[in-house]
């Protein structure tokens, strides 16, 4: 039997707004807390405790001293070891706390970004959430600049450990070479597909007009945005039918699709199949074709 599961978090839900782009939370995580996504960003640092981080489907240990990234296009679900409960820092933020340079950096280099920390970087790891809690417990002037200082230089500590942690190449890309205004795109297709973004959008982040993004990205990447769009939403709906239980009707909507109708009969054009009968089978091994 299908069950609900937790709603996406907004930015509404956790007081995230413009004169306060960024959040800090810490608390002590008994148990599990369930399959969720974000509409923000979120940095979390593992202080104590020790579980397991599902994230997109695939599991990676939690201990103390665990820093890991997630984006609005991530899924993920934290589960605690019986007699040691997780104790997580969080902040949370915005895009806007990112500078180009160094979101380019986090996200185009196809990295899982989940790393476990060297001991003799806790104390330090540790000072600095502190000192974002305090900044953002009463917002004052200079406290965005001390906040976003303090997450960019978090953000390359991340980066640094999280080399080793290839994923797989952006989707439909494998190992072709592309710009810099067409990475900047696709990084933004990946994590706002949930919405409804237009070729004039994405065109918008490479900064180019929508006739010439429209011709640079067929040519660069082998199929139209639209194509690549869909293929994105279906892999995510994909990822969700196999590792939760959420209803279909949800799991269209989570991601990015605007009818059931139109999901399913898309859905069953590349799978053959429809999305519960998928369901049904997803434990049967099979390799995604989408982006071939």
């Amino acid at each position: 039997m299908e069950t609900k599961q937790p709603p996406r978090l907004t930015n509404e839900d956790y007081r995230l707004q413009p004169r306060a782009p960024a959040q800090v939370f810490q608390g002590i995580h008994p148990g599990t807390i369930p399959l969720h996504w974000h509409e923000f960003y979120e940095l979390s640092y593992v202080v104590g405790g020790k579980g397991e981080h599902k994230l997109n489907g695939s599991a990676y240990p939690l201990n103390s001293g665990t820093l890991f990234l997630l984006t609005p296009a991530d899924f993920h679900e934290l589960v605690s070891v019986e007699d040691k409960p997780l104790e997580i820092y969080n902040v949370i933020f915005t895009e806007a706390m990112m500078d180009d340079n160094l979101y380019h950096w986090l996200f185009g280099g196809k990295l899982v970004l989940h790393a476990q920390l060297e001991e003799m970087q806790h104390r330090q790891i540790y000072a600095d959430y502190e000192r974002m809690r305090d900044e953002t417990g009463a917002w004052r002037e200079g406290s965005e600049i001390a906040i976003r200082a303090t997450l960019q230089r978090l953000l390359v500590d991340l980066h640094r450990g999280s080399a080793a942690n290839r994923a797989l190449p952006m989707n439909g890309i494998g190992n072709r070479q592309l710009n810099v205004n067409l990475q900047r795109a696709l990084i933004y297709i990946h994590h706002h597909f949930r919405e409804d973004i237009r070729l004039v959008d994405a065109a918008a982040q490479a900064q180019y007009s929508a006739t010439y993004f429209s011709e640079c990205f067929s040519q660069s990447v082998g199929q139209s945005f639209q194509r690549y769009l869909q293929n994105v939403r279906l892999q995510f709906a994909e990822s969700l039918l196999r590792a939760s239980s959420l209803p279909v009707t949800e799991i269209c909507y989570a991601s990015g699709f605007s009818t059931l109708g139109h999901f399913e009969r898309v859905f069953r054009q590349r799978k053959g199949m429809s999305p519960r009968q998928f369901r049904h089978h997803a434990g049967i091994a099979e390799d995604m074709q989408y982006f071939s």
